[in-house]
């Protein structure tokens, strides 16, 4: 099997198991499928986002169950959060419950943008992108991008490494279980902040990233 199809068997197993693990996710009260839970506390994140002050039409990748929705819809004039699980779709909804709000289900690497917003943010999403599609997933939020507007961004890095249970050899996967027992393989790439800034430099991006919290970063990304 050819690493473009590897990429590909992994990013529709990840899909399956994140909806599958819509209803527990970020739960604390239910069994942890890493060594250690890697959340944010939501004071933090609100200061992240008070900091970052997404204004203007905002577009969230990969919004899972809203846990950075609530406060960017604070800050945005509209609000679109796109996610490929209906279920973590549902349960941001459920909790965000402001009808300001646009969901859109829809696959990341097959989704095609038809408007421009002025900046669009992911959180927890770009370490489980597998290197292979990171030049194409960036070409797709530079598609997004109304000329000016920023890519804002809030994920692991090393530091967060030995939370994960089990990670193959080459350190891009991971292995997930569900409360019922069930393994999934998923992407997680933890990024050293410099690399990725080098990466995005070469990609066209001027990218500012400094560490945030014990295991994470935030970014903020402008198209040359």
């Amino acid at each position: 099997m050819g690493d473009g199809q590897r990429s590909e068997d992994l990013l529709a197993t990840q899909r399956r198991y994140y909806d599958l693990r819509a209803p527990d996710y970020a739960d604390e009260s239910r069994p942890s499928d890493r060594r250690a839970e890697g959340l944010l506390d939501p004071a933090l994140v609100r200061d992240v986002v008070d900091e970052l002050a997404p204004a203007g039409d905002v577009l969230e990748l990969a919004c899972g169950p809203g846990g950075f929705t609530r406060d960017l819809v604070r800050h945005a004039a509209t609000l679109t959060c796109l996610d490929g699980s209906p279920r973590m779709l549902a349960r941001n909804r459920a909790e965000v419950g402001d009808p300001r709000v646009r969901y859109l289900c829809a696959d990341l690497f097959a989704w095609v943008p038809r408007r421009r917003w002025d900046a669009v943010f992911f959180g927890f999403w770009l370490s489980h992108v597998p290197p292979s599609h990171l030049d194409r997933f960036w070409d797709l939020v530079a598609a997004c991008l109304s000329p000016g507007g920023r890519a804002l961004f809030v994920d692991e890095d090393e530091r967060a490494t030995g939370l994960e249970a089990s990670r193959d050899g080459d350190g891009t996967t991971a292995r997930r279980r569900l409360s019922d027992g069930r393994s999934f393989d998923i992407v997680k790439v933890f990024w050293r902040a410099g690399d990725l800034e080098d990466r995005l430099a070469g990609a066209g991006w001027d990218a500012r990233i400094r560490p945030l919290g014990a295991t994470c970063y935030v970014g903020s990304a402008t198209r040359r």
